[in-house]
């Protein structure tokens, strides 16, 4: 296992962290971190499904039978492009998230 040096600053601080072991503390802040970036792209994903009233899944759906009116606006495909990434990237911090709570 790798070794991780620092400070006497940082030690310091991570004795706030809640948990009972340094590897504990470092599990929890990662989380934490993890958690954060989720609800940030939940809120953003969430706009997107206010400003069109779909899900992504549906959105696509009906890009694809050319139902989304000017989809070929640059606002609606750059809305397309940005609303993907969140969605991949979402499931990105949930597999994390998992993994780091011993999920698969």
């Amino acid at each position: 296992m790798p070794t991780l040096a620092v400070s006497r600053d940082v030690l310091d601080l991570i004795e706030y962290v809640e948990g009972e072991t340094i590897k504990d503390k470092l599990i929890g802040l990662v989380s934490a971190d993890l958690a954060r970036r989720l609800r940030e792209c939940d809120r953003e994903i969430g706009d997107f499904e206010l400003k069109y009233r779909m899900t992504f899944a549906e959105f696509a759906e009906a890009w694809e039978s050319d139902e989304i009116p000017n989809k070929w606006s640059h606002q609606v495909e750059r809305d397309y492009m940005i609303w993907e990434g969140l969605e991949a990237e979402k499931r990105k911090w949930l597999s994390l998230l998992k993994r780091i709570h011993g999920g698969s």
